[in-house]
């Protein structure tokens, strides 16, 4: 598995951080996944158009399964502007493709991305445009406005149709094949070379089969296909990645750029930064980083937020933002010892579960049953104790919820407010393919997840692009984020 590798010696530690050489003193490996999760491979669905069945059928096919998509809309053929507005804040991400829809957008770079960041709400802008007819505009304006610019088909213009684990070789042409009646409908097919060679490879999809396309005619793809795909990335989501391609896009950047360093034997603080931010993007999309470490149980901090994180093979795994402030993780149960190669074979070991009965006053949130889970890359399971804040009074929480936004009757500290909106908060969550309740546009807000008993499971803050925020058993929760609430569910 290809993957940024940071091995400190213990003189270049000490060189580093200031250290004295004691026997208590070693290096860490410090390693970021080439892809999210430390899976594979990479995948990104990309629509055309801004279709009616974009809204009513493709946001909705994604939601099912957990995955998010990229959306390209026309901003002159008149959009469902709320409907793709509604979907952003459910993590797709709508992206330009043009204003005009003529032969070639050059004059439209900018105008097309300010059209449609004053109708959607995204935290990260608008990011990804996607060129009608395929035709490159001016590269030069496409690279001041985004951070990628997609084609077609790769080999139509004397490239490959899958872009490697460094993304394409000029970010202005990012290959997607075409899907449809002129392209392909082996979606599974397509992702599986992409675990098998560890690449990025992104469709291209007008309209669906006998849905409402309005404009978006050419080529049409049946639905049944990208959800048999869906499917297949669903059961093998411990190799895929399957994310929107401006999301991709950031994370191959900030891999690339990122320089990570870890110090420390009881405590371990890793810093994780780089220097490509600039007028079109923060690039604080989440990396996965492991570290190795003989604790059996940690927390993980980076500034005042608590991350999700797993212990496994005598590593430690969790996301972090770039220049988001220092990561520190503390524990017990490992005791010093040097760490083992970074060459040396990822096993498996038992991981610690609370314990099944339902949760009390005193034991915050329900069991982590790893049969709820699809296994690694998904972290739920975690030995991290980060599970929120034990012994919460009852007079502190919730008295009843809302379940799939039905009326309740919502006690202190919810009165007043609706469970299953955000209102103008632009802030939201889901639950992702790998059973994360995950959170975006949250940046400096308070998150706080309750158990459908009203007890707190997980107390975070809000940091970067997007968030994993919560992974436990199957059921109803609520999400608070800042003042807004909203009912979600793990399936």
């Amino acid at each position: 598995m290809d993957m940024k590798k940071f091995a400190l010696s213990p003189v270049l530690a000490i060189s580093a951080f200031g250290l004295f050489a004691t026997a208590s003193v070693f290096a860490q490996d410090v390693e970021i996944g080439t892809w999210a999760g430390f899976r594979k491979g990479a995948a990104s669905f990309t629509f055309d158009d801004g279709a009616p069945s974009h809204v009513s059928d493709g946001g909705p096919l994604f939601d099912k399964y957990g995955y998010k998509a990229t959306f390209n809309v026309v901003t002159s053929w008149n959009p469902d502007w709320n409907g793709f507005g509604n979907m952003a804040k459910n993590g797709h991400e709508i992206a330009s493709h043009s204003v005009n829809h003529g032969q070639n957008m050059s004059g439209e770079e900018a105008s097309s991305k300010q059209a449609i960041a004053g109708k959607i709400q995204q935290k990260y802008g608008i990011i990804t445009v996607a060129y009608p007819n395929c035709n490159v505009p001016n590269k030069s304006a496409v690279l001041q406005n985004y951070i990628i610019g997609r084609i077609c088909n790769g080999s139509w213009q004397s490239q490959p149709d899958m872009m490697g684990k460094d993304g394409p070789s000029d970010w202005a042409m990012a290959s997607a094949i075409m899907t449809g009646s002129t392209g392909t409908n082996d979606f599974k097919g397509n992702m599986q070379k992409a675990v098998q060679q560890g690449g990025w490879i992104a469709f291209l999809t007008h309209g669906f089969e006998g849905k409402n396309n309005g404009s978006a005619t050419y080529s049409p793809t049946p639905i049944g296909s990208i959800e048999d795909g869906l499917k297949w990335a669903q059961q093998n989501d411990k190799d895929i990645w399957v994310a929107p391609m401006g999301h991709v896009a950031m994370y191959i950047k900030e891999r690339k750029a990122a320089k990570v360093e870890a110090s420390g034997s009881g405590t371990i603080t890793v810093k994780l930064t780089h220097s490509i931010k600039d007028n079109v993007s923060d690039y604080d999309y989440p990396l996965s980083l492991r570290v190795k470490s003989s604790l059996s149980k940690a927390t993980v901090k980076q500034g005042s937020a608590t991350l999700e994180s797993k212990i496994d093979g005598g590593y430690i795994y969790f996301d972090a933002v770039p220049n988001g402030g220092d990561i520190v993780i503390s524990g017990d149960g490992g005791g010093d010892q040097p760490p083992a190669s970074s060459g040396s074979n990822q096993s498996s070991s038992s991981i610690s579960n609370p314990t099944s009965s339902a949760p009390t006053s005193s034991q915050p949130g329900p069991a982590l049953s790893s049969s709820s889970h699809r296994g690694f890359p998904n972290w739920g399971h975690s030995s991290s104790s980060s599970a929120g804040p034990a012994n919460q009074s009852s007079s502190s929480q919730p008295s009843a919820f809302a379940v799939n936004g039905s009326s309740s009757s919502i006690g202190s500290p919810f009165a007043a407010l609706e469970s299953n909106k955000f209102d103008a908060n632009p802030a939201s969550a889901y639950v992702d393919a790998s059973g994360f309740i995950t959170v975006i546009n949250a940046q400096g807000q308070n998150i706080t997840v309750f158990n459908s008993l009203g007890h707190v499971v997980r107390t975070t803050k809000g940091i970067g692009c997007l968030q994993k925020v919560y992974s436990g058993a199957k059921g109803v929760y609520i999400v608070r984020i800042g003042n807004k609430a909203k009912t979600i569910s793990i399936k």
